[in-house]
């Protein structure tokens, strides 16, 4: 994920420094060089964006994984205290 936010953000730079070379207002050279950047980045930064999509992906599947291992813990630390309460 740091990897694509990076490339983003430098084809945000180049692309500004360009427009503000060229001496276009400050402004308009900010939102065109954001336009620029993200229509450019669907493109060119489709194998980095993709594999920041798996890690996250990866992240949440464990994530929930965990969850699920604490929650089915728990449900069976309290059925034993059920079972222990419904023998008295």
């Amino acid at each position: 994920m740091f990897k694509y936010t990076v490339y983003r953000l430098g084809l945000f730079l180049v692309a500004l420094l360009v427009l503000l070379l060229v001496d276009l207002q400050p402004l308009w050279a900010v939102v065109i060089a954001g336009l620029f950047s993200m229509v450019t980045s669907l493109f060119l930064l489709r194998g980095p964006r993709e594999e920041a999509a798996r890690n996250i992906e990866e992240r949440v599947a464990a994530s929930r994984a965990r969850r699920a291992e604490k929650v089915a813990s728990e449900r069976t630390d309290e059925d034993d205290e059920d079972a222990e309460i419904d023998q008295r």
